[in-house]
């Protein structure tokens, strides 16, 4: 059985509204490979500790060592046993700002869960549900989604399981800045917050959330002859109140 590494590589995009009343349009977009499908893999090697070895392949791909990256899963189920690899799971994160010269076999496609029920990928959908399963007096949960194909299963579970850790992070550490570029306005915040967390909050209460885990900049959003908005930077000494 072979180690193999794999980076899930979520990258925040922002398209410019042409009404400068509106926020811009931000999506949400994952690294694959164009012939494969595939997110990003790495055989492992001795040469390298694990997570160095994906990191330089990832920075090799956008061009750019500019993105978050953390452990997340082993998939070690026996069903996926077919193609004699075990994958140990990163998730990387980082802004569209940051993509400097994307590898030519490399692709960013829309990706969105749709009422934990649907997934998206490109321009495919795929059906899905979760199971939760006791066992030794523990609830476990298993994303069962709906292909033929084992190998583009084990591809789309992978991309799932570090949504779910993406999304349950969201509101316990500073993983949404880790999306935003470097200032940003807080409005761009919320924005991300809901598009991960598919949800809609409270606009006044979630400023006054966030602004203390962000620092004020000399710079402000011009709107073209609109009131302009404050733009910030995260705080990072802010993070031993956050988590």
């Amino acid at each position: 059985m072979n180690l193999s590494v794999v980076g899930c590589v979520f990258v925040l995009d922002n398209e410019v509204n042409a009404n400068k009343k509106k926020n811009d349009i931000k999506t949400l977009k994952v690294l694959i490979n164009k012939e494969t499908g595939e997110l990003v893999r790495s055989e492992f090697s001795e040469d390298l500790g694990i997570k160095d070895n994906i990191r330089n392949k990832i920075k090799n791909i956008i061009g750019s060592d500019k993105f978050h990256l953390e452990q997340v899963y082993t998939l070690g189920e026996k069903r996926f046993f077919g193609d004699n690899r075990i994958d140990i799971l990163y998730m990387g994160l980082t802004n569209i700002n940051n993509i400097k010269k994307l590898d030519d076999n490399y692709d960013l496609v829309d990706f969105r869960v749709v009422e934990d029920k649907e997934l998206i990928v490109g321009d495919n959908n795929y059906k899905y549900k979760t199971d939760k399963v006791l066992k030794a007096g523990s609830l476990e949960y298993y994303h069962k989604i709906k292909v033929d194909d084992i190998g583009m299963e084990k591809n789309l579970l992978e991309m799932m399981i570090v949504y779910k850790h993406l999304r349950s992070r969201m509101d316990s550490t500073d993983i949404c800045f880790k999306l935003l570029p470097d200032e940003f306005t807080l409005e761009d915040v919320r924005i991300v917050y809901e598009l991960i967390k598919d949800v809609k909050v409270d606009k006044s209460n979630f400023r006054k959330k966030i602004v203390k885990y962000c620092t004020k900049v000399d710079v402000v959003e011009d709107k073209k002859g609109y009131r302009p908005s404050q733009k910030y930077k995260f705080n990072p000494d802010s993070v031993k109140d956050w988590i």
